[in-house]
């Protein structure tokens, strides 16, 4: 039995669904957006069943978005690039 909840919220969410092949390999995400994450984006890459809490700051950070995605260098340059028109 569960003694204590420490949160059950629900919230809004705007969900999307992006597949795409880049210049390396094909791509498919989830890209979650509400409010609880302080503006950031949820992005799970359902391909290496890795995700981040991603805001335009992360995306200045290098190799950030490969790392925390799983894919390679080139690749989260790729993804870099994408969710840079995506995330605002």
């Amino acid at each position: 039995m569960i003694d204590m909840f420490l949160y059950d919220d629900v919230e809004p969410s705007q969900i999307r669904f992006v597949g795409f092949i880049g210049e390396e390999t094909r791509y498919d995400l989830i890209l979650l957006q509400t409010d609880r994450h302080y503006g950031k984006t949820l992005v799970l890459n359902t391909q290496t069943n890795k995700f981040g809490i991603i805001g335009t700051d992360d995306l200045d950070e290098e190799g950030y978005i490969a790392y925390i995605l799983g894919v390679n260098e080139a690749e989260g340059e790729e993804l870099t690039d994408y969710l840079r028109d995506v995330i605002r």
